[in-house]
């Protein structure tokens, strides 16, 4: 397949070269659009947690030798731990390229992949510690940031915010710890949000799912309605179809519309790429489309069977792999098809790696 080839051949050779810090530790951020060089940019947990999963799904597919992988993990899991924790159990932003702490905030986005990343490495390697981290993480959330009505608050620099999408990732690491772990906290931190993604994300007449809310997780209305992403309903719709393997709670029918609807109005006729953005009718809000709602399409497409639409977006997906330097991307199509060269950040890896194993594993 096309896609794995430039995996294997571009991808994983220039970033196992320059995307990892022999220095310094940990991976580098992001890689230079012109050259392919390192960037000297803030690096966050979300990275190297990313990269942790990225690096096990490409040893999963054979692309990298197992004891190499387990070694890269293992050292990149060191320097989250080391970097990025905080004595409450959270985790930091962002730091230096020196490991030096630059944003202290400890973001849900943040702590969502913290918790996927030991995850997965715990998955590569299972020690008792790095579940026992991950709790201590999970202890905070309960004690610091849970809400009456539901859900985790989301800290950033314009105070305090009620989002779906870190949900959607805490739900995504819950499902993560549940593949690799028996204790039931980890059911019991995603049936919660699950709940809640079901009873306030999800309008209950049209079936659309909302990006952002007031404190009461009523959409935020603008002035056409609140904002929906067409990428995240294939996301919570795969999401959900992962929860349902691992519990029997039947999904279908709200998984089934996510798709739908997404299919329906998400896809842009002429290009054959998502649309970013859609208002809550419907109608094309942004008509712009980033590469990892293509990656989003073919992960949800290919679990539910849906063989054509996820081999045209596996079509759309490689139109951003045509860069001057092989092995980064581009990140956004304009609603006139040209693209503009920036800088490959690390963190993309996850959607493109997750993408490609999911259309190996269905088509």
């Amino acid at each position: 397949m096309k896609a794995t080839q430039w995996l294997k051949n571009d991808v994983l050779p220039l970033w196992l070269a320059k995307g990892i810090d022999a220095s310094n530790g940990g991976f580098i951020e992001a890689l230079s659009f012109a050259d392919g060089s390192p960037l000297d940019l803030p690096r966050r947990a979300m990275v190297q947690a990313r990269q942790i999963y990225s690096l096990r799904t490409a040893c999963d597919l054979g692309l990298i030798e197992k004891k190499r992988t387990q070694d890269i993990i293992a050292r990149a899991t060191e320097f989250l731990l080391n970097h990025y924790s905080l004595p409450s159990g959270a985790f930091i932003h962002s730091v230096s390229p020196k490991g030096l702490p630059e944003n202290r905030t400890p973001d849900l986005y943040g702590q969502a992949f913290a918790l996927f990343g030991l995850a997965h490495s715990y998955a590569m390697n299972p020690v008792p510690e790095l579940e026992e981290r991950a709790k201590a993480l999970v202890n905070y959330l309960n004690s610091e940031r849970s809400l009456p009505q539901g859900g985790f608050t989301e800290l950033s620099s314009a105070g305090v915010m009620y989002e779906a999408n870190p949900l959607m990732h805490l739900f995504e690491a819950a499902i993560a710890w549940m593949t690799v772990s028996q204790d039931p906290l980890w059911r019991n931190l995603a049936e919660p949000i699950l709940d809640l993604c079901l009873t306030k994300f999800i309008d209950a007449k049209t079936g659309g799912l909302s990006e952002h809310f007031d404190g009461l997780w009523s959409p935020v209305l603008q002035e056409r309605g609140s904002v929906l992403e067409p990428g995240h309903h294939y996301e919570w719709s795969w999401l959900m179809s992962k929860y349902e393997k691992l519990t029997g709670v039947d999904l279908g029918r709200v998984r089934g519309k996510l798709f739908e609807l997404s299919e329906k109005f998400g896809v842009c006729p002429e290009r054959k790429v998502v649309y970013d953005e859609l208002w809550s009718d419907f109608s094309p809000k942004t008509k712009s489309s980033r590469f990892w709602t293509q990656c989003e399409r073919i992960k949800c497409a290919a679990d539910r069977g849906a063989f054509p639409e996820a081999t045209e977006a596996m079509e759309a997906l490689t139109l951003f792999f045509e860069t001057p330097v092989r092995g980064l991307w581009l990140d956004r199509m304009a609603e006139d098809k040209s693209f503009k060269g920036e800088n490959a950040k690390a963190s993309s890896l996850y959607h493109i790696i997750g993408a490609i194993a999911e259309y190996q594993n269905y088509v």
